[in-house]
């Protein structure tokens, strides 16, 4: 696997910390590209979720942000299939994301390695 990038650097940054809802993906793809249209967005970020998936870095929540019936990573290829661009944003359903134990260790190499910090939603005040 390739280094992470700034999106998947402010992303796991806050995945290590809490669990995540599936549009949050994309809102971390918008603050990186916010000259990306809902399109543009929505392929962007799903190809994150693709390749988080396929390396083993993520993994649905036991404990989702809101009520899902979707219990597994493949559900949510389906999910994304039927919901479009509107699946950046929450929408009824929408499935919460944890880090797993690989993706923990991935981020900490990838952090001490190259000193990566999270910034997106991040203040130092």
């Amino acid at each position: 696997m390739s280094a992470f990038d700034a999106v998947e650097a402010d992303f796991f940054g806050d995945l290590a910390q809490d669990t995540h809802g599936l549009w949050e993906v994309f809102e971390f793809v918008r603050c990186h590209y916010p000259q990306l249209a809902d399109d543009a967005v929505f392929n962007r970020g799903r190809d994150y979720i693709t390749r988080w998936t396929d390396a083993g870095w993520i993994r649905i929540s036991d404990s989702p942000l809101y009520p899902s019936t979707i219990t597994s990573l493949s559900e949510i290829t389906h999910f994304l299939q039927q919901h479009g661009p509107a699946a950046t944003r929450y929408i009824e359903n929408s499935p919460s994301l944890d880090i797993t134990d690989e993706g923990q260790c991935v981020y900490q190499s990838q952090r001490s390695n190259q000193s990566l910090e999270p910034t997106a939603g991040r203040s130092d005040d």
